[in-house]
């Protein structure tokens, strides 16, 4: 008892470094555990976020495959594309055409006489602006009756209908260039519109008379304006057929082909249309992409690591190893009643190999779609087709409201939040388990100090009994 330290308040023993270590030696095996369970849990989580990731690129690639105009898409390619360039919708028929064009379609411009400047006076009264079977009533008056207020006011102009008439007004400035072009300033319109029958006049009236020099009509031989450009039609010739066009994106001529003329040519260009295989062939790789990377995070989750001994944090789920096995067969078996010349995925040059990679032959893919696309749309698309199989098992996995991941991630975490539940209870009863040690011990504490004390004076009186010196000797 004599050789006991203390820091209590009887007998010296350290009664709250005791129950710390009492509770800690009972709490710390229990959150260890729950520790190491719910990250457990977390990296199954997370596994299965990155395989629903990998699933839902499958997902999109498989949509993209699924267009209705996918298959029916035709491309159209131009030997000299400085020339025209082209496109081709579904209606187009596959051939090689021989095309010239011998005119491009130009927007009329007029041009006025020379002026001393912007600022210089022109006139007031009424002008009336019409292109195309629209006009506008433009009033000049002492506010706006020079150049550049004319200008102004005409590209402020609106029909009846409140829409623009498609005239831009500028002014040029020339330092004079011959007889016929003096130094000075003039005003030009520009029709923005192309067209043989795109023809822009103005006509004036009232005022003083000045606007006279700014009035035109096709013909006419009183017109203050010159015509610096006509207004032209785009003519082109289809293997020798000769059609015009008001614009210079002709889609007329050939049917379910546009040609967007840029120059006219010298020699014939040749336009080829055909199927355009790139596009399919392109999602059917992303196809292939997506499956193999989906392939890879399972892999990699729910494989095992021989180098390294171990397995994936989701190894031994058997929804991992179901997905797989129904995408690949829903791939590779042949669709209800196939009577076609695709029997299979391996008609398309898709297979597997010996790890379970997705492989793809895009030569054979482009000679079935040059030469049946119908029939490859047939073993695709549809309701039994390849896609809709494999994007029904897709759906079964991704689906928010059943879906098999959706049930894994809930089940996962609902035993995340059992684990804070554990915790919550732990705490609770560490608590109470402090209290009671806290109780025991200081009763123990003020026990032995009483004992101490005791000790203490039964040794002072044994001290002091006559002969205790003497026998201490």
């Amino acid at each position: 008892m004599a050789g006991l330290t203390s820091t209590g308040i009887g007998s010296g023993l350290d009664v709250a470094g005791l129950v710390t270590k009492l509770v800690d030696a009972e709490r710390t095996p229990v959150l260890t555990r729950l520790a190491t369970k719910e990250a457990t849990l977390q990296a199954q989580l997370s596994g299965f976020g990155l395989v629903k990731g990998a699933l839902d690129k499958v997902n999109s690639a498989l949509g993209a495959l699924n267009s209705p105009t996918l298959l029916t898409t035709n491309k159209a390619t131009v030997s000299d594309d400085s020339r025209f360039t082209a496109s081709a919708d579904a209606s187009a028929a596959a051939g090689s055409y021989s095309v010239q064009v011998s005119q491009l379609a130009a927007a009329q411009k007029l041009a006025s006489g020379a002026f001393a400047g912007p600022d210089a006076v022109v006139g007031t009264g009424t002008l009336t602006l019409a292109l195309g079977g629209n006009s506008a009533s433009i009033t000049i008056d002492d506010g706006n009756n020079t150049l550049a207020g004319i200008r102004d006011a005409i590209n402020a102009a609106r029909d009846a209908s409140g829409r623009p008439l498609g005239v831009t007004a500028t002014l040029v400035t020339s330092t004079g260039g011959s007889a016929s072009e003096p130094a000075g300033t003039y005003l030009l319109l520009t029709s923005n519109v192309t067209g043989a029958a795109n023809t822009i006049s103005l006509a004036a009236s009232g005022g003083d008379g000045g606007l006279a020099a700014l009035q035109y009509q096709a013909g006419a031989s009183d017109n203050g304006l010159t015509e610096r450009q006509a207004p032209a039609d785009a003519v082109v010739q289809v293997d020798g057929f000769t059609y015009s066009s008001a614009s210079n994106t002709v889609t007329g001529a050939l049917a379910g082909v546009t040609l967007n003329l840029k120059a006219t040519t010298t020699t014939p260009v040749t336009l080829t249309v055909s199927a355009d295989t790139g596009a399919v062939r392109g999602k059917v790789q992303a196809l292939v992409d997506a499956y193999n990377g989906l392939h890879q995070v399972i892999k990699q989750q729910a494989g095992y690591d021989t180098a390294a001994g171990k397995g994936g944090v989701l190894i031994g789920e058997p929804a991992l190893r179901n997905l797989e096995t129904q995408l690949r067969r829903a791939l590779t078996d042949p669709p209800g009643g196939a009577a076609g010349p695709i029997k299979s995925a391996a008609d398309l040059g898709i297979g597997f190999d010996a790890s379970g990679t997705m492989t793809f032959d895009g030569g054979k893919l482009d000679a079935l779609l040059a030469g049946d696309r119908s029939a490859v749309a047939g073993f695709l698309q549809g309701s039994q087709g390849v896609i809709g199989r494999m994007r029904g098992v897709v759906d079964g996995y991704l689906r928010s409201d059943g879906g098999i991941l959706a049930a894994r991630t809930d089940g996962i975490d609902r035993r995340l939040k059992d684990i804070a539940d554990q915790r919550d209870a732990l705490a609770t009863r560490m608590d109470a388990l402090q209290q009671q040690y806290l109780k025991q011990f200081n009763a123990l504490d003020s026990l032995l100090g009483q004992l101490q004390s005791t000790g203490t004076f039964l040794t002072q009186q044994l001290a002091a009994l006559p002969g205790a010196k003497s026998a201490d000797k």
